[in-house]
């Protein structure tokens, strides 16, 4: 483990984030425009999965997407960024461990959800009720998400180990 943090800090990225003082208030600026973007898209499509404002096509809703994906993508690389630019830190932090499971999970939460439920509403009326399944992957969604907005906000102040 020691071998991967140490190169790490060895790269041009680390070297990015470190010898430049614009470049992590950059990162934590983009970092939360992509959360925003993330999770209001997120959380409009997972409060139409539970039912709420069926006033709105459910087919509608998945015309955020890319906006979701575009956000997740920001995040990832500006987290990448933070990773390699403090890897001791990041890899011992408890908050930052629970956080990585809980991304990890709303991954297969949308795996479930692309492979189950986005089939089976592709045939339903736009303004039926979801089925259970999706009521469930939308609500798992949410907490998921906050989950990890929590936690990834508690990395500074939970410390390590």
């Amino acid at each position: 483990m020691n071998a991967i943090l140490d190169w790490m800090q060895t790269t041009w990225i680390n070297a990015l984030a470190l010898n430049y003082s614009w470049t992590w208030p950059t990162m934590e600026t983009l970092h939360f425009v992509g959360m925003s973007l993330l999770i209001g898209s997120i959380l409009v499509m997972d409060l139409r999965l539970i039912g709420v404002q069926r006033v709105i096509p459910s087919l509608t809703v998945h015309s955020l997407v890319p906006m979701a994906l575009t956000g997740f993508g920001i995040n990832l690389t500006t987290g990448i960024v933070f990773l390699f630019g403090d890897p001791y830190r990041y890899a011992i932090n408890i908050s930052f461990q629970i956080k990585m499971v809980l991304v990890l999970l709303a991954g297969a939460n949308a795996l479930l959800y692309a492979v189950k439920v986005a089939p089976a509403m592709e045939n339903a009326p736009p303004h039926a009720p979801t089925p259970p399944i999706a009521k469930a992957v939308g609500a798992t969604s949410i907490a998921l998400w906050v989950g990890v907005i929590c936690f990834g906000r508690l990395i500074p102040y939970l410390g390590t180990g």
